[in-house]
């Protein structure tokens, strides 16, 4: 085995270990305007990533199985991982043009099968908080309804150098879910997405503490 395939070992270990330990101590408290049962679009910000895989795996019991788009270059390896250790199942897209043949096959397969979808909306390298077009576009085609996920941690860390400033919550941290229903919705006419549960909440900790932390976003 190469030193570089022990290092993503043991960096997908830690990743893992970390999950448990986050699933065994966090409180969420969910706000929920969605009626489950039927396959669904799920939309989340990037940056929350890490605890989606938590949230999707208490929504697949709710509803249908849940699928997570994930990039399918090297970064996509290690969310993979995690995605099929909460119980669900990695869809790997190229990015670029080269998705568009992995988008209709998609497409197809939520005509064949009975279950939900998941995707960063923002990702997968941002810029921040602009929803690209994916979800909305699978909403459309598969005429399926566009449910929008944010979050809101009471204490993590931040991290303020990656674009997305990705969110590592800590143990025995309070999770607001806020999981709205927004009914088939059009690539062109994306609704203003919350990027917040409950923005007076937060009290995520920079992980760079030479930057000041951001302001909550509204």
């Amino acid at each position: 085995m190469s030193l570089r395939q022990t290092a993503e070992n043991i960096l997908q270990w830690c990743f893992i270990k970390y999950l448990t330990l986050i699933e065994r101590t966090v409180t969420i408290r969910w706000h929920e305007e969605n009626r489950y049962g039927d396959s669904q679009i799920y939309g989340f910000w990037h940056e929350d990533s890490f605890f989606m895989n938590v949230v999707l795996d208490q929504l697949s019991r709710k509803t249908t199985p849940v699928d997570v788009i994930v990039t399918a270059d090297t970064r996509g390896d290690y969310i993979e991982n995690m995605i099929r250790r909460s119980g669900g199942n990695a869809l790997r897209v190229p990015d670029g043009f080269r998705a568009f043949p992995a988008l209709k096959k998609i497409v197809q397969d939520s005509y064949e099968k009975t279950h939900s979808i998941a995707v960063a909306l923002d990702g997968p390298l941002g810029p921040r908080h602009e929803p690209k077009k994916l979800a909305f576009y699978l909403s459309e085609h598969a005429e399926e309804e566009f449910v929008g996920i944010s979050l809101t941690y009471s204490f993590c860390l931040r991290l303020t150098r990656r674009w997305d400033k990705y969110v590592i919550p800590l143990p025995f941290t309070t999770v607001d879910v806020a999981v709205k229903n927004y009914g088939v919705v059009k690539k062109s006419d994306i609704p203003d997405l919350p990027v917040n549960a409950d923005p007076a909440m937060e009290a995520c900790v920079p992980a760079d503490m030479t930057e000041k932390p951001a302001p909550a976003s509204r």
